[in-house]
This record gives C-alpha cells, sequence and structure tokens, in this order.
C-alpha cells in the first residue's frame, strides 16, 4: 500500500471520533463537504473500514488534493485506439502527467475496488509534456506528445460502471499522482445535469454517484429504489455544481437487484441504473439493522472547494 493511501486511510479512522449526523426524511447537513450515505431498511450499518475505503476512493475521484505528496497533479488519460484480448475489444489509453519532474524514476500502481493496491512491473518516466514512456526520455523525445514504441500504455479490462484508480508513485516515495478511469461509464444527462454511478467494492455492495452541471452551492435530493424500497440521501454541489455522495444497493431478503438513483434537479432529472448481487462470501452483520432508512455523512479529510 502507498504512502498517500496509508496516510487517508489513517485520516479517516482518526476522522470516525468524531459523532457521524444522522438524517431522517429530509437529511439536514450540518458540515459542509461531506460524503453522504445511505443504506436500504432492515441493512446492517457499514462497518468504519468500509466507509473509510469509500472516502478516499471518493476524494481519489474528485481530483481535489492537498498533500505533500501530490503538489497539485493529476493523471490524464487520452485514448489511442482499440485492443482486442480474449475477454473481448478494450481501448487502450496514452497517460499524462503534466507537471511530473522528469528527474525521478516511477512505477505504476492500480486500485480496484475490494483489493489492496497493485503495482506493475518496470520502470516508469516521463518527458517535458508529462507523458509516461517505458524508457528515459531522449533529447528528441523531450517535448513529443506521442512516441510509438517509447509511450507507456493501459488497456484496462473492465465492464459497465466498473472504475480503475491509477496511481503514478515515484520510487523514492517523495512524489504519487493519481487519477480515475471509467471505460465504461454508466452515466445520464438531463438538461446540462449528468449522474453517474461507480462500482465501489465488488458486484456493487456499495457504489459512488458523481453528479455534475448541477445549481452551484445547493442541497439536491437523491431518490434511491432497490427491489420495492427507497431511500433519500441529500447530495452537496460545490461552487462547480459537482458533488459525490454513496449508496448501498443492498436489501434484505434479497441477494441480487436493480438500483435505480434519481438526482431530483430544479431544472433536470436524471437518472441511472445498476444491477447488483451479494458477494458470494460476505461475512455476516456484525451490527444490528435499522429499522428504517439512514443516510449518513462521512467528514472529508479536507475541505471540500
Amino acid at each position: 500500500m502507498s504512502p498517500l493511501h496509508r496516510f487517508l486511510l489513517a485520516a479517516v479512522i482518526v476522522s470516525f471520533s468524531f459523532p457521524l449526523v444522522a438524517y431522517a426524511k429530509a437529511p439536514k447537513q450540518q458540515e459542509r463537504g461531506g460524503l453522504a450515505y445511505a443504506t436500504f431498511p432492515g441493512q446492517p450499518a457499514p462497518t468504519k473500514d468500509l466507509l473509510g475505503d469509500l472516502l478516499v476512493q471518493a476524494r481519489w475521484d474528485d481530483e481535489i488534493w492537498a498533500t505533500s505528496y501530490s503538489r497539485g497533479l493529476k493523471l490524464r488519460f487520452v485514448k489511442v485506439d482499440s485492443q482486442t484480448t480474449p475477454q473481448g475489444a478494450f481501448t487502450r489509453y496514452r497517460v499524462i502527467a503534466e507537471g511530473a519532474p522528469e528527474n525521478k524514476v516511477y512505477e505504476w500502481r492500480v486500485w480496484r475496488p475490494g483489493q489492496e493496491i497493485q503495482s506493475e512491473p518496470g520502470d516508469i518516466y516521463v518527458n517535458g509534456r508529462g507523458l509516461l514512456m517505458t524508457h528515459r526520455p531522449r533529447p528528441e523525445e523531450e517535448l513529443s506528445a506521442q512516441i510509438p514504441g517509447g509511450e507507456f500504455y493501459i488497456t484496462p479490462e473492465a465492464g459497465p460502471a466498473d472504475p480503475f484508480r491509477y496511481e503514478l508513485h515515484s520510487r523514492d516515495s517523495q512524489l504519487v499522482v493519481v487519477g480515475s478511469l471509467v471505460p465504461q461509464p454508466v452515466t445520464a444527462e438531463d438538461h446540462g445535469c449528468t449522474l453517474e454511478v461507480r462500482i465501489a467494492r465488488p458486484n456493487a455492495g456499495a457504489v459512488l454517484f458523481v453528479a455534475n452541471g448541477l445549481p452551484a452551492d445547493s442541497r439536491i435530493p437523491l431518490v434511491l429504489e432497490s427491489e420495492g424500497q427507497n431511500a433519500t440521501l441529500t447530495m452537496e454541489t460545490d461552487n462547480g455544481g459537482r458533488s459525490i455522495v454513496a449508496g448501498f444497493p443492498y436489501v434484505s431478503g434479497k441477494t441480487q437487484g436493480i438500483l435505480k438513483a434519481t438526482a431530483e434537479g430544479p431544472d433536470c432529472l436524471p437518472a441511472v441504473t445498476l444491477p447488483w448481487k451479494v458477494e458470494a462470501k460476505a461475512p455476516p452483520p456484525t451490527t444490528p439493522p435499522p429499522t428504517s432508512s439512514t443516510a449518513k455523512k462521512i467528514p472529508w479529510i479536507w475541505p471540500h472547494k
């Protein structure tokens, strides 16, 4: 696990020493910039470890980092072409970390839902434009945007709503540049508002909802439906009209189903759906199930801007 990931998880654990804010049918968020989440009636409360994991994923996807490791940099992915594998056709991407120093050697890491961060073999380098390369850039390659035969490519094999979170980690552990990529996004657009759902745990046991284009600094209801059950939570948008919240699709007595989420904006109504199923070896609940739907908020590690 990278130093940044360990730091974030440690910060999340510390944050749970403060009470979580609970909502009724009309949630009242008393702290700006929180990660709201909702469960359906009869489901056990999620563990602190799981909530902490979701918080890190949301911060990763929100592309707002304020640590000495990141220096405000982020990864950018550019489609190159399609590659055919035994599992099907997938898109190949080049990767750019604009601003990353050239005088470092890097490694490439991948974080998938429900897994530890995995390091890939081989050294990575960047040129003057931040293009990731498999060898140290030659003088004539310093400002190249494309270097056939010398670029570092990724070809993520992903299903719908399946995110890949990547980390460019310097070998001296002084710099970490992160980025998120969803090759097959599940998203809806309505009158300029977009709503996307991303798998946050295997089999969609937990999901993140990413909304954009909503009114700035507003409180927007997000209505969740799953196998006859309903829950509502509030998305608090930032000054750019963006919000990230979490949900747990499981419904008591069901082993699979369809989750539907609808953002009720003042002038738009985007809705997304995603199938879910119970993990085959899910551990039994260790906390009593609530008697009604719940919506709570986890404090961000840093203020949401």
